[in-house]
């Protein structure tokens, strides 16, 4: 393959890669859980609700989270009066608060990837607009999360404009900007759509994230479209074939993550995370959600001094909107 070395002119110039998704508004609506999961009537599929965490990741180069590791990721995360909020939007880099030392973490993807309804998940609250529509997202959203009364936060969350289709090259350009100088950022998640699979412009984004040597992750979103073709199918639970399915396709992009022989810069972290936003476990509990939490605080540089104790364990159905992390 031709090596290309991107830069702002090259955004400029040709098909940008970035377009904005999105549109994200804060709200104060809150997240409503869905009704349990029904009980197993097919002896030879898995609950969703029996399946591990971590069952449909693929870890090579770092470890598996343990059960009492989502647990804390999940209690942190829990909604509460002063988490999630919205700490600031910005349309250009130059207009971005200074660095206030809260380590930050950016999400970015595709067109209809699922980004801002992820997200929502992972922060327990409908704070970023989500639609079916391309274009909505057209500022950089922070959100603080892991706040308590008369605290900071602890770790702040960015909803990026997306690339593809309705962007605009100058969203791009204030994008790399913010990717290339914020000196609190720790780790840029990309999310790669699963029921299209990568495009071009997602093969673009991971060649220019290691040209600049920008700590990334893939999340492959709607994995839900991967084990079955239906909503309805996954409910009543999943084969082992399906299980499968979803492994060979994270083992297919882990040398396009990670290629060899490359000489841009360092690759993609050695894990790969799915995320549906319609399939759950249990109620709050979507999957690949507690994962993705436990990988944002260990991009935060928190799962090293976090002491994860046996009073800290909650399950996600057990949290209330009144409950401080």
């Amino acid at each position: 393959m031709k090596n290309r070395i991107f830069s702002l002119t090259t955004l400029s110039q040709r098909h940008s890669p970035f377009t904005p998704i999105h549109r994200n508004l804060s709200t104060t609506t809150t997240v409503t859980p869905p009704p349990n999961p029904p009980s197993n009537a097919h002896p030879k599929k898995t609950l969703l609700q029996d399946l591990s965490p971590t069952a449909l990741n693929y870890y090579w180069d770092t470890p598996e989270p343990t059960e009492e590791q989502l647990a804390y990721a999940n209690k942190f995360f829990a909604r509460s009066r002063h988490s999630p909020f919205r700490v600031w939007s910005a349309a250009k880099f130059r207009t971005t608060p200074i660095d206030t030392g809260t380590p930050e973490v950016a999400f970015l993807g595709r067109s209809n990837t699922g980004k801002s309804s992820l997200l929502n998940h992972i922060m327990d609250d409908k704070v970023c607009y989500a639609s079916s529509k391309p274009g909505r997202t057209v500022t950089m959203n922070a959100f603080g999360v892991g706040g308590t009364k008369g605290g900071e936060s602890k770790v702040i969350l960015l909803d990026m404009p997306g690339y593809g289709k309705g962007s605009r090259t100058q969203w791009g350009q204030e994008i790399m900007k913010y990717l290339k100088k914020r000196k609190q950022l720790r780790r840029a998640f990309i999310m790669i759509d699963g029921e299209h699979g990568l495009k071009y412009s997602d093969k673009e984004i991971l060649e220019m994230f290691r040209h600049y040597a920008i700590p990334h992750q893939v999340i492959v979103s709607k994995v839900d479209k991967i084990l079955a073709k239906r909503k309805s199918q996954i409910q009543t639970g999943i084969t082992n074939e399906s299980i499968l399915a979803v492994h060979k396709s994270l083992e297919k992009l882990r040398p396009i993550v990670q290629p060899k022989g490359r000489t841009e810069g360092p690759p993609a972290l050695g894990e790969l995370l799915t995320s549906s936003s319609s399939a759950y476990r249990s109620s709050r509990d979507y999957l690949g959600v507690a994962a993705i939490r436990w990988a944002i605080l260990s991009a935060a540089g928190y799962d090293g001094t976090m002491e994860v104790k046996a009073e800290q364990l909650v399950s996600p159905a057990s949290t209330t909107a009144e409950e401080e992390p």
